[in-house]
């Protein structure tokens, strides 16, 4: 008699996680996790009927039995995508189907980078945070600490699995508010416990987004005594480092140094060398990674498939000039002696022609300004007759600062270097959206579509940049390792049954900067924890994620 499995996967090109050749398969799922892996018995070319120590062999087909059988000849079974670098912290509340994840294949989301987390959130950090989503969304954050944001999040129907990292950016402002002082001790001790915090319940470490206020105040100091409790408790750190552009090579000797010094393991943020006089910048970078790494340090790094990047407009400012939180920076820029200070210090940071031209607004919070979305700030000045400092400056004032732009600096030899390098994980960087619902809304970069398919469809089918095996190799077992997530990220007997099946004739991605709400092709199924989490019809069934904790800490145990 042939064992019992829930669901049995025929036929499937097996691209296993481990970098290693493709093979032909057949896959049994019991509960949670992977059963068997073999040829069955009734397949033209099975195999002689050994089991190997990976617990593949051949069983005969139980007719009688109740397994569902799903038929994958011509396509590919990997294991499920781990975007190793998500935004969906408040997203995922207010659309559980995360479809624009689900729809490329993500099975696992890391979320709370580039410094910023849902919690812990406390005033003044908790009436900016309400306002914004409160307008956006109608979303009312109704939790201050990680644990009772953890109790809220399970409270959804998740369809997805988590990832929590904590965001020192919202430790700070939580902690400090928006000021560009030190920590006094007692600012400190609270960061620290906050963060302990969320580590005892099952957070994966820490990220910080040193190019953003508040955290483009800190010192060294401050992220290595943090980065140390995180070490200590066996997480990450995630980092958007301090400048990706004029001061790369500063900013990764910065942070090379502070993961040195704490002993945490590093990530480092969608790795890029922004600005064409900064392209030729990537060999000592690159260089300055790899020698670390060969000095012990575990270190990684991060990257999307695209040229253009998604940021706020307010982080072109200067520092001084964002301090103190939104209202301070509006009050700035109707100070007559201060606004003029902070153009010509923006025009001095953006001093090309086309620099306008290459800066599109993606949102506007306000439905005043919505016909702006979109366009670049050289067509706005255009139709404002003004310039377009003067344009970008008058957008911030009147939204609040609330505005998120695009804007297109990247090389694309350099992107592919990036993208082959060994240590090179991939991560959209961006929040689950929707082609419907209230998550429709703005013109986001593609990247929250696409950029899982469009790795396979561009840089592996099209331009042979990648093997199928080296792409699924950075998007599952790799990323798995460096989470330290031992039961996930391969397809291998005892694994969790998180898959993907694709077309690896036709997965592309179809979404563009105009036209961005468009979900990729060749997606057939995805599962998660061994149920089907997008069926062969396109069909979305919630439930089946789940808040992952970090090993040692407080996996499966309530908050």
């Amino acid at each position: 008699m042939s064992p019992q499995y829930d669901l049995l996967i025929r036929g499937a090109l097996i691209v296993d996680g481990t970098g290693q050749p493709a093979y032909l398969g057949d896959v049994g799922i019991s509960g949670e996790r992977i059963a068997w892996i073999g040829r069955l018995s009734s397949h033209d070319g099975g195999d002689d009927g050994r089991r190997g120590d990976d617990g593949r062999g051949m069983v005969e087909a139980d007719q009688s039995s109740r397994v569902r059988v799903i038929d994958a000849q011509g396509l590919v079974l990997s294991p499920g995508f781990v975007d190793i670098h998500g935004h969906s912290d408040y997203t995922l509340l207010i659309d559980h189907r995360a479809e624009s994840k689900l729809r490329q294949g993500i099975t696992t989301e890391v979320v709370g980078n580039c410094g910023y987390s849902a919690a812990p959130v406390f005033s003044p950090l908790l009436e900016e945070r309400s306002r914004e989503y409160e307008k956006l969304y109608g979303l009312a954050l109704t939790w201050r600490s990680f644990p009772e944001y953890l109790k809220v999040v399970e409270l959804s129907a998740l369809t997805l699995n988590y990832v929590f990292l904590i965001g020192h950016n919202t430790l700070r402002a939580s902690a400090m508010g928006f000021s560009d002082q030190e920590p006094s001790s007692q600012q400190m001790a609270l960061m620290e416990s906050w963060l302990d915090e969320a580590l005892a319940c099952g957070a994966f470490g820490l990220s910080s987004g040193l190019y953003y206020a508040p955290a483009c105040f800190a010192k060294k100091d401050e992220l290595i005594r943090l980065a140390s409790r995180v070490s200590r408790a066996g997480g990450i750190l995630s980092c958007h480092i301090r400048n990706e552009g004029d001061r790369l090579l500063e900013a990764l000797e910065e942070i090379l140094a502070i993961a040195k010094e704490s002993g945490v393991s590093l990530q480092i943020s969608h790795l890029k060398t922004f600005g064409q006089k900064n392209w030729e910048k990537l060999d000592q970078a690159l260089a300055m990674i790899d020698s670390a790494s060969s000095a012990g340090l575990k270190v990684n790094f991060d990257r999307y498939p695209y040229l253009a990047v998604q940021t706020s407009l307010q982080s072109l400012l200067p520092d001084w000039a964002q301090s103190g939180g939104s209202e301070a920076i509006v009050q700035r820029l109707i100070d007559r002696s201060l606004r003029p200070k902070i153009a010509q210090q923006l025009l001095s940071a953006l001093p090309d022609e086309k620099a306008a031209s290459s800066i599109l607004i993606s949102l506007l919070a306000s439905k005043a300004h919505k016909a702006l979305e979109g366009l670049t700030l050289a067509q706005i000045a255009q139709c404002q007759g003004k310039s377009w400092i003067e344009a970008a400056l008058d957008l911030l004032h009147d939204e609040r600062t609330d505005v998120e732009i695009i804007q297109f600096a990247m090389s694309n030899d350099n992107l592919v270097r990036i993208l082959r390098h060994p240590l090179a994980m991939i991560g959209s960087d961006s929040s689950s959206r929707a082609a419907d619902g209230p998550l429709r809304i703005g013109k986001p970069h593609p990247r929250a579509f696409g950029t899982f398919c469009r790795v396979f469809g561009e840089f592996c089918r099209e331009r042979k940049i990648l093997t199928l095996e080296e792409a699924v190799r950075k998007m599952s077992a790799l990323a798995c390792q460096k989470l330290g997530l031992q039961d996930r990220g391969l397809i291998k007997v005892g694994m969790r049954a998180d898959f993907v099946l694709f077309d690896p004739a036709k997965i592309a991605d179809q979404a563009s900067y105009q036209d961005p709400f468009r979900y990729p092709a060749g997606i057939r199924l995805v599962i998660i924890n061994g149920r089907i989490a997008l069926d062969e019809n396109g069909t979305i069934h919630p439930g089946q994620g789940r808040i992952l904790r970090m090993e040692g800490n407080m996996r499966g145990k309530p908050l």
